[in-house]
């Protein structure tokens, strides 16, 4: 198969997992969703093989059996299979919308505790220059 052809877009790779494409920006820019393969100045392209891993690390994380996670994932796409194009991009997995909020909720609460501690720390240094007791 052609390699470009393995490749999605955003809308579509979000699709392919089950999350709205909001939601797949929120995950890369915090660093923790699937690896983006080819980033051009105006499209980000996935791989299948490096979604269908992604999405299998999070049932992997929350001790999900392969046969429950294979039988989960054949129910999805053919939930998907069936639905008009037109439709297609208003429906998401409930399931995997949940796992990708709690992805979204331990790498945010990380990075917001940092950035709370850098403020402060700059709050605490810009109170004690002279140059705002003089304000």
């Amino acid at each position: 198969m052609f390699p470009l052809k393995r490749m999605l877009s955003m809308p579509e790779a979000a699709e392919h997992i089950g999350i709205t494409p909001f939601r797949l920006r929120c995950l890369r820019l915090v660093r923790t969703g699937p690896h983006a393969a080819v980033k051009n100045a105006r499209e980000i392209l996935f791989r299948i093989e490096d979604l269908d891993s992604y999405v299998t690390s999070l049932y992997e994380r929350v001790n999900i059996s392969s046969t429950e996670q294979l039988r989960h994932r054949n129910e999805w796409r053919g939930r998907l299979s069936g639905m008009p194009e037109a439709q297609r991009g208003r429906m998401y997995d409930p399931f995997m919308q949940i796992l990708t909020r709690d992805q979204l909720l331990e790498a945010g609460a990380n990075r917001g505790f940092r950035i709370a501690f850098l403020g402060g720390l700059f709050v605490i240094f810009l109170s004690h220059t002279p140059l705002l007791w003089r304000l």
